[in-house]
């Protein structure tokens, strides 16, 4: 056994860290933690460790430096999309960090003016939370438009860097549906509703009638329905989050190999 798989679940103490594919600079990133998420470290190689994300049991390597720390019960998540932390309990204190939406915190002292304290001594503002013991039921669609002109980034689930697997799983686990960041594994996950199609079509060889919140997939890509004919997506066409015809998008991706409708 070694070392790292003898080492205890640590906790993300940096706003962000990337997950790598190999433990080196310069290879892709397959997918990132953010703020207050706990891993299983599994194996080291020099100063890179590799881990699982135990918030959807993604696997990749940390790079030399990331700010791991004992973990810490949270007792809220960031609900807005991006938190800002504070030296300071006042807006006129210059942000020296961010959290995305998602991230998992542990409050240590609340204001009267609304600001709390984290347990790492920065300041948020208490609206930017909410108490973990809230259960997860946004509407999907509702939460990936909070995402609208978010830059891509392959492996990204974050507000500062997203990929389309990345914007589907943020939704749906915001709806209490936990899923693989990769879009050909989130086709294939029961999690995510019934199969309705396989092509867009249904059996007597017309289309479906879509409707909001039914997830879409394509060779390589996923998107999210926000009616019944536009896809709300990232993709690299556009390197952000946009929603588009999904004619459109069908035909650029040479066609649709499956539709889930989520039981929400």
């Amino acid at each position: 056994m070694t070392d790292a798989q003898t080492t205890p679940i640590r906790r993300l103490a940096a706003p962000q860290a990337v997950l790598l594919e190999q433990p080196r600079h310069g290879v892709p990133q397959t997918s990132e933690m953010l703020f207050g998420e706990t891993c299983t470290p599994l194996d080291r190689d020099g100063d890179w460790v590799k881990v699982e994300n135990r918030t959807d049991g993604h696997v990749g390597w940390l790079p030399p430096g990331t700010d791991l720390t004992e973990p810490v019960a949270p007792t809220h998540r960031v609900s807005g999309r991006v938190a800002n932390l504070h030296p300071a309990p006042t807006h006129k204190a210059v942000p020296v960090a961010a959290l995305s939406f998602g991230s998992l915190v542990t409050v240590a002292e609340k204001a009267d003016s609304g600001w709390v304290r984290l347990d790492n001594g920065l300041w948020t503002f208490g609206k930017q939370l909410e108490p973990v013991a809230v259960p997860l039921d946004r509407v999907p669609v509702e939460t990936a438009l909070r995402f609208l002109e978010t830059p891509y980034v392959w492996g990204g689930r974050s507000a500062f860097g997203i990929d389309c697997s990345g914007l589907v799983q943020v939704a749906l686990r915001a709806a209490g549906i936990t899923t693989h960041h990769s879009s050909g594994m989130q086709r294939n996950d029961d999690r995510l509703g019934p199969m309705l199609s396989q092509d867009g079509f249904g059996p007597d060889g017309q289309g479906i009638d879509y409707r909001r919140g039914d997830i879409v997939f394509f060779p390589g890509h996923v998107g999210i329905m926000l009616d019944g004919a536009t896809l709300l997506h990232a993709t690299v066409f556009t390197m952000s989050v946009v929603t588009e015809p999904l004619a459109d998008v069908a035909a650029r991706a040479e066609g649709i190999t499956g539709v889930r409708r989520p039981l929400i």
